[in-house]
């Protein structure tokens, strides 16, 4: 113990421990100053852009919500989405967007790395091409197929074009299924269990805490995606995309610093509560029982 206490002690402790606390005030201190700053009015932001409010102005979250609405023409006609049907949309893209994506990841992964055959290489290195080599001028092909089977502009086609195994999370699964022991697996066969069965009842309890984990930080990433209703579901348009709207909208009421951080943070609430209620299970690790010989 008197080594340890000596140790943190040390000047290279010191140093880093300053470093470590400057590093999260860095993090903190933009967040708390958007918080504050949704809170201000524009003259008192205007006054002092750094400074706590005088007056904390709770409204203008609800001015914020009042002027999240979008405009869909569509066949002619206009018509207005408001906050709670983008917060629908917005829940059926993420969700199942990072859903299938996740489970598509697993499966493929899955199957590459426990069963041997000749294009285990081939998928795996047209993993790696994706990632190193970029891919630019793919969009109009993607619009035309989507139209072509009836998938654009609607969320099941979202669906299904984020439904793939290329990224990082493919490595991720490969090298944990690659890791596993395979006696649970063989045992579950000797009983005449499909390979699919394997996987559902093995292969994915094993691993669960890292599909929910990265099927989280998807939802996160499509949660806050605005291009998608952009590009591929203009009918249907998300959370983020009315931020995208609400950004440049000329409305006098938000057209300021302080009511675009309070519409900002109106998207951000919903993030922070998935947090609060799964940041367990995004810190937690694989953890496997013992495997008898």
């Amino acid at each position: 113990m008197k080594n340890r206490g000596l140790s943190l002690r040390s000047p290279y402790a010191i140093v880093t421990l300053c470093i470590l606390i400057l590093y999260v005030v860095s993090l903190l201190f933009p967040s708390a100053w958007g918080l504050w700053t949704a809170m201000k009015s524009n003259l008192d932001y205007l006054g002092d852009p750094l400074g706590l409010p005088d007056t904390w102005h709770f409204e203008n979250f609800l001015t914020a919500l009042d002027n999240y609405m979008v405009q869909v023409f569509k066949d002619g006609r206009t018509y207005y989405f408001y906050i709670e049907s983008m917060l629908l949309f917005s829940l059926l893209y993420a969700v199942g967007a990072a859903f299938f994506t996740t489970f598509v990841c697993c499966l493929v992964a899955y199957v590459t790395s426990r069963f041997n055959f000749v294009f285990n290489k081939v998928v795996y290195g047209i993993v790696i091409v994706t990632m190193t080599l970029p891919i630019v001028g793919s969009l109009p092909s993607e619009i035309q197929m989507l139209k072509m089977l009836n998938l654009y502009d609607n969320i099941v086609g979202m669906w299904v074009l984020k439904s793939n195994f290329l990224g990082l999370y493919y490595l991720v699964f490969y090298s944990t299924f690659k890791s596993l022991p395979k006696d649970y697996s063989e045992a579950a066969y000797i009983d005449g269990a499909s390979n699919f069965v394997v996987f559902v009842r093995i292969g994915l309890p094993l691993v669960r805490n890292i599909f929910f984990t990265i099927m989280l930080i998807k939802f996160i990433e499509f949660w806050n995606d605005y291009t998608a209703t952009l590009t591929y579901m203009p009918s249907y348009p998300t959370l983020a995309f009315g931020l995208y709207e609400y950004s440049f909208s000329a409305a006098p009421e938000i057209n300021n610093t302080p009511m675009r951080m309070a519409g900002c943070f109106v998207l951000a609430v919903p993030i922070l509560i998935v947090f609060l209620f799964t940041h367990d299970r995004m810190m937690s690790n694989l953890s496997m029982g013992g495997v008898k010989e």
